[in-house]
């Protein structure tokens, strides 16, 4: 059994980003396409990570996407406000996660769990994440 708390729980979330549904998320079917659904997420990622949580990255450094793990769990349809959940959700050595949960009011329609990773922008290789960068993210920890 896990401890891991449960993503399509709203209460497992500590920073919260609102989107807005447009009509081109939508497909032939008539529902938000899975592409729209990856961009959500993105939407909650970006906003996380710029919330401060990896500033003062050193120059030199990158932050790339590693692997996205996505669970479509509902459909959402047009128009809807979305809100897009972000958590930590654990710290490697060259890498951290961030666990998304995209929301409709109270439907979970979507998780996800994207590992990022720090490299070298000349070598493009992982790196060790910087021990400020760790004690930040370590601050997020929920």
């Amino acid at each position: 059994m896990s401890d891991d708390p449960d993503l399509t729980d709203r209460g497992a979330y500590q920073f919260w980003s609102r989107e807005k549904l447009r009509f081109s998320d939508t497909d032939m079917i008539g529902h938000v396409n899975n592409v729209a659904f990856a961009a959500l997420i993105e939407s909650g990622r970006v906003g996380f990570t710029r919330s401060g949580v990896i500033d003062g990255l050193p120059r030199g450094l990158l932050v790339v996407m590693r692997r996205i793990e996505l669970d479509y769990r509902a459909e959402l349809h047009w128009p809807a406000d979305i809100d897009v959940g972000s958590r930590l959700w654990r710290i490697g050595g060259t890498s951290f996660a961030i666990a998304n949960g995209v929301f409709h009011d109270a439907l979970c329609a979507a998780t996800s769990i994207t590992t990022l990773v720090v490299i070298d922008r000349v070598t493009r290789r992982p790196v060790l994440i910087p021990d400020d960068v760790r004690a930040r993210l370590n601050k997020a920890l929920p």
